[in-house]
């Protein structure tokens, strides 16, 4: 745009530019002095829209980097990197909230509250929050709203409008205790921990049940304590409540959970938290690499050899490394990644019994061998579940002879 300085352009802002008959949102790649196109075929942009860039430098190098391996449009590469809000002209601001606190000279054993006791029980609730409790939390914590207009209109509470709450950190982040390791998980832990003060690669294979997450979960500890934030990236979005919630239980820390499921407003908010360093952990799927962070620290992907990690369509990047050449076992065993094994189960569990058996020498019922059924029925009669898998969709009958095995083609 005419009037502005050379100065106040960074690669990564966005500018309006006119486009045909439309205007669209486009990415600042570079300033130059001089262009291929004729002059007189080129146009002014409209308005820019950020004092600063909204993609750091290291994620914008980040995607210059992809467009470039991948041989994809940098354009589109870019628009994978920002939320959907920011692709179409939205602030690159948190939203301001209402925070209640507490007025400095306020008391529960003020004659005002002395006959209302919702009041007092809400401004002690409130005292309990030295950094304000966010208007839509206020039902979380059984707030009730007309007690706090009332203390609101006795000047007891007041109310401060700003972008996101302060970034004070937490003293104490566990908010359970953590649990023992055993010798493996405990080698693992010191072998990744030893690692933290430079860049390193680590793959940490397990058996079913050898406690891999706890492992995970005490050096995400040790990741917040120096703090830094935490990147955790799963493989599918229904694993994304369950693994918030597992998070929310161990740590006191601010959790942002980014993926396509959540709405454009929410995923925008998360991605503002963590590229502003308001968020401490970053929960999401694969997209949730193109995720800032002001201070990282940490990055874990949990079972790192799931094929949903790998972008069907579009920007085919595999979240894991973005090189799809790259097998993190062959880069284990020859020195690239450290290899780390658990091999025992954590706390002394057992393999689970397995039964297998040949089918074609005995009868089924509705497909169901007689040792399963009873298998089946021992199970529920425990009050316990079954789950049951199926080796193909649909159906197939088949001639089978239970003498000698013989079936169909």
């Amino acid at each position: 745009p005419a009037g502005l300085l050379r100065s106040a352009l960074q690669p990564g802002m966005r500018l309006r530019v006119p486009f045909g008959r439309r205007e669209m949102i486009g990415i600042l790649v570079e300033v130059v002095d001089h262009s291929e196109v004729p002059a007189d075929k080129l146009k002014p942009a409209i308005a820019l829209l950020d004092s600063e860039a909204p993609l750091p430098p290291a994620l914008f190098k980040l995607c210059l980097w992809t467009s470039q391996y991948y041989q994809h449009s940098l354009g589109d590469t870019l628009s994978w990197a920002l939320p959907v809000l920011l692709r179409q002209g939205e602030l690159a601001e948190s939203r301001q909230e209402r925070f209640w606190h507490v007025a400095t000279n306020a008391s529960v054993d003020d004659p005002r509250i002395a006959r209302a006791p919702k009041q007092r029980e809400a401004l002690t609730t409130l005292a309990q929050h030295p950094h304000g409790v966010a208007h839509q939390l206020l039902g979380k914590l059984l707030l009730n709203k007309d007690s706090l207009n009332l203390l609101l209109a006795k000047e007891l509470v007041y109310v401060e409008v700003r972008s996101h709450a302060p970034s004070a950190r937490h003293e104490h982040w566990l908010a359970q205790p953590e649990l023992p390791l055993n010798t493996e998980q405990r080698a693992a832990y010191e072998a990744i921990r030893a690692g933290f003060d430079s860049f390193h690669a680590f793959l940490l294979a397990g058996v079913t049940g050898s406690g891999k997450t706890e492992v995970y979960l005490q050096l995400i500890r040790e990741t917040l304590e120096a703090g830094k934030q935490a990147l955790v990236l799963i493989p599918e979005i229904n694993l994304g409540p369950q693994t918030l919630a597992r998070f929310e239980q161990r740590f006191n820390a601010r959790i942002a959970l980014v993926h396509s499921a959540v709405n454009d407003r929410e995923r925008l908010d998360a991605w503002l938290a963590a590229r502003d360093g308001e968020a401490d952990i970053i929960i999401g799927t694969r997209s949730a690499l193109f995720t800032p962070m002001k201070n990282p620290g940490l990055i874990i992907i949990d079972e790192e050899h799931d094929g949903s990690y790998k972008q069907q369509e579009g920007l085919r990047y595999h979240a894991r490394d973005l090189a799809l050449v790259l097998e993190s076992l062959h880069n284990a065993y020859t020195g690239r990644y450290g290899l780390l094994r658990l091999n025992q189960r954590a706390g002394g569990a057992q393999q689970p019994r397995f039964m297998r058996l040949d089918v074609k020498s005995r009868p089924l019922d509705s497909g169901i061998s007689g040792p399963m059924q009873q298998a089946i029925g021992q199970t529920l009669a425990a009050g316990q579940q079954v789950l049951v898998f199926l080796n193909r969709r649909g159906f197939a009958p088949t001639l089978l002879c239970h003498d000698c095995g013989w079936m169909s083609g």
